[in-house]
């Protein structure tokens, strides 16, 4: 069994790679163990997780993991929200073609990493534009979740005036947890990110989420590969 650790925004997402894509990965040889990035330390003490603070906070949590074991590396992190110090962030502004400049940091990204000890099982993965994207895979698999019915035009003229999920836009009011809290909040129910998003996604299914979104489908099989690759 291959070893796979992941550097996780969030909550969330760690909580899709236990319910979700560990199961999925299992079943090619691969063993995902998700870690949250530690942002900060609060003065009464513990360690505050969840969310991207800046580049250099990224690039210690990988070069712990990175140097501490043999196993691959990878991260779940979102496009949306990346800090302004992040290898490649000013070679995209202005990019009108999200799948290019997301591909773009994640060279820059691999390339930021490459000096150090086992650069060479590292795998970049940026969210486009975040972890809620998938969520939107399937509009009436929410609509059924929250019991309203009412959501599924609502989630499906989202995506359709995308073109995918993983393009609804980026904005500061419009990206995807943004518009489904909304939209929620219109038909009196919450979104609560830490529990909802991984258990849609379990309902929805690893086929249903790769099928809508090529960029998460891409990374899916890069990991699902390493079930063969020598250790």
């Amino acid at each position: 069994m291959t070893r796979l650790l992941m550097l996780v925004e969030g909550h969330s997402e760690q909580a899709f790679v236990n319910t979700t894509l560990r199961p999925h990965l299992e079943g090619h040889g691969v063993y995902a163990e998700p870690t949250i990035l530690l942002t900060s330390s609060p003065p009464s003490g513990g360690a505050y997780r969840g969310g991207v603070g800046n580049w250099s906070q990224i690039h210690g949590h990988l070069r712990k993991l990175m140097g501490s074991t043999d196993a691959w590396v990878t991260t779940m992190l979102d496009f949306y929200g990346l800090p302004k110090d992040f290898p490649g962030q000013d070679e995209i502004r202005g990019h009108d073609n999200p799948r290019e400049a997301v591909g773009l940091l994640e060279t820059r990204f691999a390339e930021a990493v490459s000096h150090e000890r086992g650069h060479e099982r590292f795998i970049p993965y940026l969210s486009l534009f975040e972890f809620e994207a998938l969520v939107f895979s399937s509009p009436t698999t929410v609509a059924d979740y929250f019991d309203c019915r009412r959501l599924t035009e609502n989630l499906q003229t989202i995506v359709r005036e995308a073109g995918s999920p993983e393009l609804i836009d980026g904005g500061k009011d419009t990206h995807p947890k943004t518009r489904l809290t909304c939209l929620l909040k219109e038909q009196s129910h919450e979104y609560e990110p830490k529990n909802d998003g991984s258990a849609i996604l379990q309902i929805i299914g690893v086929p249903a989420i790769r099928a809508a979104c090529p960029h998460f489908n891409a990374w899916l099989t890069r990991l699902e590969s390493l079930g063969a690759a020598p250790e």
